[in-house]
């Protein structure tokens, strides 16, 4: 359909962007009812076809062609660093560019969602049926109750892959002499991670799966390579309502619901180039302010990065890629990442309570402070790679807890202007002390007695460009706050911008404007129940 054609159209439903969140609601939303009228503006191409990104060892990923290439503000934690935050520009989003790991989360953290907004819809319980509908897990036989089997996105795992490597045995036994014990049935993704389990993907047989591949846009009608310039609202009676979307071309498109589908970090910026955010960063911006609604863009989040390198004792044992063990020439082993695990960690409490009380000024409760329950403050993976001989592997540390909270901001009112980014990593007291204790747990996992890893089969970290010293078991608070303050980064997991409870209801809907929605990923499935019911 050309532009002239959409632009005379009323449109039942019209998404700002289409990545991830948009065609699985686009979806469902034209399988509930085939005679809606349904639009997906997208700002990138459609690269559902394009063979250079299918493949774990594609080329075209993170920095290619499909990434809005967005960085951070310089951090005030990382002493001053740029991080590079990518992000997917292209129908399908996040999911064309990704790693495509599969991991649902805590049930802990879901269920602190529902109490937070007071609807169980929310909880782990709640969005459970959910998660089960959208994937099809790889085995029937583990965790019945928690996993679907029918769904659009695979679910494969290193088993059902058949590439278990030859270190496996090794890591799962150096995991438990560290106290990290085996979850049931190797599986992280039922609610409980903390322990080991096998790493899950959304790879079919290794072939990436782009989300508005397998959720089938027939239904729809797609507009790309179009960037949004703002949400249409007006005024009437004190009301305010969306009308439909202006395009950055300056034409205009109306329908009956608009739903915000950009992301964590465009998202904002639309929102706000609309006229909904804080009046003083309107207009500051020169945007006339039609809600001021200072919880626009606050509350950014990110999973820190941390990457850190160990030489193997012997490459010619064939412990890692490029070692020349005949194992890895198996086609199968291309179909993945390197790695048999993922090790998902809690920290020691009492230094953590000590950090509460740096930041709020006052020693927690332990038996009410939810941060001083059992909780996944980090994930390990042990990657079976890091140099070209086979000499190298590399560790892979993740914080998967966050307290500290960012901002995203506007430079001005052109929307092709990237927005202003600020993740705050590191940005208080807990999370530094979280990820300095995660790295002393990854420290001792590979470079210590206590394991079979640290004992048989690496010697010793490779160290960092600017560092003297390397990672060693008796590293000091200041070397590791150091290191991390040089070398952490992003997941590429970008979160928070347009808080429910804050900017929107817990029916997805923008506070203070009617016909307006936002959707992330997290509520796609339940979104779309929501959505439909309450049009």
């Amino acid at each position: 359909m050309d532009k002239s054609t959409v632009s005379s159209t009323f449109w039942d439903y019209i998404f700002v962007g289409g990545g991830l969140t948009a065609s699985v609601v686009s979806h469902r939303l034209g399988k509930l009812n085939s005679q809606l009228k349904i639009l997906v503006v997208e700002a990138g191409p459609d690269a559902n076809k394009r063979e250079d990104i299918v493949w774990p060892n594609s080329s075209n990923l993170i920095g290619g062609d499909f990434d809005w290439k967005d960085n951070s503000v310089k951090q005030a934690q990382l002493d001053g660093r740029v991080v590079s935050l990518p992000n997917g520009r292209a129908l399908g989003g996040g999911t064309v560019i990704n790693a495509g790991g599969w991991v649902r989360g805590d049930k802990y953290d879901y269920d602190l969602w529902g109490k937070t907004v007071g609807d169980p819809r929310w909880s782990y319980d709640g969005l459970l049926p959910f998660m089960k509908k959208s994937e099809s897990f790889w085995s029937d036989s583990i965790n019945r109750d928690q996993h679907g089997f029918d769904g659009p996105a695979a679910v494969q795992s290193v088993t059902s892959t058949k590439r278990e490597f030859p270190l496996r045995d090794y890591a799962l036994r150096s995991w438990a002499e560290l106290g990290v014990t085996a979850l049931p049935g190797l599986d992280a993704n039922a609610g409980n991670p903390l322990g080991v389990g096998e790493l899950q993907e959304n790879k079919n047989r290794g072939r990436r799966e782009i989300a508005s591949g397998i959720y089938s846009l027939e239904n729809v009608t797609v507009l790309t390579d179009t960037l949004v310039e703002k949400v249409l609202i007006e005024s009437e009676a004190g009301r305010l309502s969306a009308l439909g979307v202006r395009l950055a071309d300056g034409t205009e498109i109306r329908g009956r619901e608009t739903i915000l589908a950009a992301g964590a970090i465009r998202s904002p910026q639309v929102l706000m180039l609309s006229g909904v955010g804080p009046a003083d960063k309107l207009a500051k911006a020169g945007i006339p302010v039609l809600l001021d609604q200072p919880e626009v863009g606050k509350t950014l989040c990110d999973h820190g990065l941390f990457m850190h390198s160990w030489k193997v004792k012997d490459p010619s044992a064939g412990w890692a890629l490029g070692s020349g063990n005949p194992l890895f020439t198996k086609e199968q082993y291309g179909w993945g990442g390197p790695v048999d695990f993922l090790a998902t960690t809690d920290v020691p409490k009492e230094g953590l309570a000590a950090a509460i009380a740096e930041d709020e000024g006052r020693a927690p409760d332990p038996a009410t402070h939810p941060l001083l329950d059992r909780r996944t403050f980090a994930e390990h993976v042990f990657m079976y790679f890091g140099a070209a001989d086979g000499s190298r592997v590399t560790f892979v540390l993740i914080t998967m807890l966050p307290t500290a909270r960012g901002s995203v901001g506007l430079v001005s009112a052109d929307v092709r202007d990237a927005p202003l980014v600020d993740p705050n990593f590191l940005g208080n007291a807990v999370d530094r002390y979280a990820v300095r204790e995660a790295l002393r747990t990854a420290v001792r996992f590979a470079g210590s007695d206590l394991t079979a890893v640290g004992r048989v089969v690496l010697d010793g970290e490779v160290g960092a460009p600017g560092f003297d010293e390397v990672l060693l078991v008796d590293s000091t608070d200041e070397y590791l706050d150091a290191r991390l303050r040089a070398g952490i980064g992003s997941s590429y997991h970008s979160m928070g911008t347009l808080a429910m409870g804050k900017v929107v209801d817990a029916d997805l809907k923008v506070k203070g404007v009617d016909n307006l929605a936002f959707a992330a990923y997290a509520t796609a499935e339940q979104a779309v129940e929501i959505i439909y019911d309450s049009s």
